[in-house]
C-alpha cells in the first residue's frame, strides 16, 4: 500500500513538472510572438516619415492636375473627389477644404447626386473630428433617392460611426447603452443594403456576430477576408482592429495585443492619423507593466491626433496621458536616484582605482624594467638560436650530400668492381679464344677479330647499361624531375627498353658532381663539342634558362 501511495506522488509530481513546463514553454512563445510585432510596430513608427513622405508625394502628383487651366469642372470635381479620399484620415482640415470645393461644384452645376454624395463625406469629417451634432445636421439634409447601393451604405456607416463616437465619448451608464441601441439599428440597416463579400459587409456581421457572442464564427470570418487584403491599408487596419475586440470579447489578451499592433502598423503604413489601436495598445502595455514603450505609443497616438485634429482621439489619448506619463515620471525618477547613488559609488571606486593605479604605474615601471632586461636576454637567444638553426641546417644538407655520396660510393664501387672482374674473364676468353685460333694456324681469323671493334661495342653497351641501372638505382625518378624542368613538347622521350640515353647521360653525370664537360666527353666516348651542344640546348630549351644545372642537382635521390 505504502509503495503504490510513493508511486502515484512521483507520477502526480513528474505530471505536474511536465505540465509546467509545457505551460511555460506556451507563454515562452506567446511572449516571442508579442515581441516580435512589437518590434516591428518600433520599426514602422521610426519609418512613419518615410511613408508619410510617400503620401505627399502621391497627393502633389494629383494637386498638380488641378494646375491645368484648361480643365472641365466635372474634371476638377473628380480631381477633388480623390484628394479628399487622400486627406479624409490624414489631415481632415484639408479633406474639408476639398469637399467643400465639391458641394460648390455640385450646387453650382444642380447636380444633386453628387452633393448628396460630398455631403456625405462633409458628415464624415465632422463626426471623425469630434463635431457630432454638426455631422448630424449635414447628414439629415442628404437627399437618399439618389443615392447608389453603396452611396447608401456609406450614408448609414457615418450615422453608425457618428452614434459609435458619441458612445465613446459619453462612457456613461444613462446615454452609452442607447447609442449602442442606435449603433445596432443602423447596424442592421446597413447589412440590408450592402451586398455580401463587401468588406463593410463583412465587419458589420462580425460586429454583429460578437453581439450575440458567436466569437469563433466572428474571429474565423475576419481571418478569411484577411487574406485578401494589403497589409498597408486602411481596410487592413480596420480588420485587425475588429479581430482585436473580439480577442478581447474571448479574455485573449495575447492575441489582441498582437492584432493591435498588425492593426496600428497597417495605420503607419497607410499613413492613417484618425487612429485608435496604438492608444489601446498603450493601454494593454501600461497594464502589462511596459511603462517605456506605453509613453511612446500614447504620445505617437496623441501627436496623430493632433496632426489629424480628431477631439474625440484626442481626448480618449490625454485621459490615459497623465497616468502613463505619471508612472513614467516615477520609473525616470527611481532611475535619477539609482544614478546618483551609482554616481556616489562610482566615485569611491574612482578614488580607490586611482590608487590602484598610481601603485599599478610604479609596479609596471618595474616590470618594464625587468621585461627590457628579459627582451634582451631573449634578444641574444634568439639570435644564438638562429646561428645554431644556420649551423644545424648546414651539417644537415652536408650530412645528405655525404649520406648521398656513400651511397653513390658504395653503388657505383660495388658495380665497377664487378664489371671489373667480368671484364677480365672476359678478357680472358678473348685471350682464349684468339690463342686457339693462332694455335690452329687460323691466322686470317685472328687478323678478322682484331679489326673488328664489336667486342668494344659490347662491352660499351654492358657498361652503359650498368653506368644507367646503378644511377637509376639511387636516383629512381631522375627521368620524370629532369622532364618536369622541360616544356612539355621539348621532354625526353626513351626508346622502347632504353633507361637512359645520352643527353640524361650528360646530365646525370653533372648530378654525380661531374661538371666538366673533357670528363664527360672521355665517359661516353664522344667529343667535348658533342657535350657542349647538348649542354647549351637542353638549357636554352628548359623552363629554368638561368639556374638549369642548379636544378638539376636538387633531383633527388632514394632517400629524399
Amino acid at each position: 500500500m505504502r509503495r503504490n501511495t510513493i508511486i502515484y506522488c512521483l507520477l502526480m509530481a513528474f505530471f505536474a513538472i511536465v505540465g509546467c513546463g509545457q505551460e511555460s514553454s506556451v507563454i515562452s512563445q506567446a511572449d516571442e510572438r508579442v515581441d516580435s510585432v512589437l518590434n516591428a510596430l518600433d520599426e514602422a513608427i521610426s519609418d512613419s516619415e518615410i511613408y508619410e513622405d510617400m503620401k505627399r508625394k502621391r497627393i502633389d502628383v494629383i494637386k498638380k492636375e488641378l494646375s491645368h487651366p484648361e480643365i472641365s469642372v466635372e474634371r476638377r470635381y473628380e480631381i477633388n473627389s480623390r484628394l479628399y479620399d487622400e486627406y479624409a484620415y490624414y489631415i481632415c482640415d484639408s479633406a474639408d477644404y476639398y469637399v467643400e470645393k465639391n458641394m460648390a461644384i455640385a450646387t453650382d452645376l444642380h447636380r444633386q447626386d453628387w452633393l448628396s454624395v460630398s455631403k456625405i463625406g462633409k458628415a464624415r469629417i465632422l463626426s471623425t473630428s469630434g463635431l457630432f451634432a454638426e455631422s448630424y445636421d449635414v447628414i439629415r439634409t442628404v437627399d437618399k433617392s439618389c443615392l447608389t447601393q453603396h452611396q447608401l451604405m456609406q450614408y448609414y456607416k457615418i450615422i453608425e460611426d457618428n452614434f459609435i463616437y458619441h458612445s465613446e465619448y459619453a462612457q456613461d451608464d444613462e446615454y452609452t447603452p442607447l447609442y449602442e441601441h442606435q449603433v445596432e439599428i443602423y447596424r442592421d440597416s446597413m447589412l440590408m443594403v450592402m451586398p455580401e463579400g463587401d468588406f463593410w459587409h463583412t465587419i458589420s456581421l462580425a460586429q454583429e456576430l460578437m453581439l450575440q457572442q458567436r466569437l469563433d464564427e466572428a474571429k474565423d470570418m475576419l481571418q478569411q477576408r484577411l487574406t485578401t487584403l494589403q497589409r498597408d491599408s486602411r481596410e487592413c487596419a480596420v480588420l485587425f482592429g475588429t479581430l482585436a475586440h473580439a480577442h478581447m470579447l474571448a479574455n485573449e489578451s495575447t492575441e489582441r495585443m498582437i492584432c493591435l499592433a498588425n492593426s496600428a502598423i497597417a495605420d503607419i503604413h497607410a499613413s492613417i492619423k484618425e487612429n485608435m489601436s496604438l492608444r489601446q495598445l498603450a493601454e494593454m502595455l501600461y497594464e502589462r507593466g511596459d511603462v517605456e514603450r506605453a509613453n511612446r505609443y500614447l504620445k505617437k497616438s496623441l501627436a496623430d491626433a493632433n496632426a489629424f485634429n480628431a477631439r474625440l482621439r484626442n481626448m480618449q489619448s490625454s485621459r490615459m496621458l497623465p497616468m502613463i506619463d505619471a508612472s513614467y515620471q516615477v520609473i525616470q525618477d527611481a532611475q535619477s536616484s539609482r544614478l546618483q547613488w551609482l554616481l556616489i559609488v562610482i566615485s569611491l571606486v574612482s578614488v580607490f582605482l586611482l590608487i590602484a593605479v598610481i601603485y599599478i604605474f610604479r609596479l609596471m615601471k618595474s616590470l618594464r624594467d625587468a621585461r627590457d632586461r628579459l627582451i634582451n636576454v631573449n634578444s641574444e637567444l634568439h639570435r644564438l638560436n638562429d646561428e645554431l638553426t644556420v649551423v644545424n641546417q648546414c651539417q644537415s644538407a652536408t650530412n645528405a650530400s655525404l649520406r648521398e655520396a656513400n651511397v653513390i660510393k658504395e653503388e657505383y664501387i660495388g658495380r665497377f668492381l664487378q664489371l671489373c672482374s667480368t671484364y677480365i674473364s672476359e678478357m680472358d676468353s678473348y685471350r682464349k679464344m684468339l690463342n686457339r685460333k693462332a694455335a690452329t694456324g687460323r691466322v686470317d681469323d685472328v687478323c678478322k677479330a682484331l679489326k673488328s671493334n664489336s667486342f668494344i661495342n659490347d662491352s660499351l653497351r654492358e657498361f652503359y647499361q650498368n653506368f644507367d641501372a646503378s644511377f637509376l638505382n639511387i636516383f629512381p625518378h631522375f627521368v620524370e624531375q629532369f622532364n618536369e624542368l622541360l616544356p612539355e613538347d621539348e621532354r625526353v622521350v626513351l626508346k622502347p627498353g632504353e633507361r637512359l640515353n645520352t643527353e640524361l647521360r650528360i646530365f646525370a653525370l653533372i648530378r654525380l658532381g661531374i661538371t666538366d664537360s673533357q670528363k664527360i666527353a672521355n665517359f661516353l666516348r664522344c667529343s667535348i663539342t658533342t657535350i657542349y651542344t647538348y649542354r647549351s640546348r637542353l638549357k636554352n630549351r628548359s623552363l629554368h634558362r638561368d639556374d638549369f644545372e642548379a636544378q638539376i642537382m636538387k633531383i633527388s635521390s632514394f632517400d629524399a
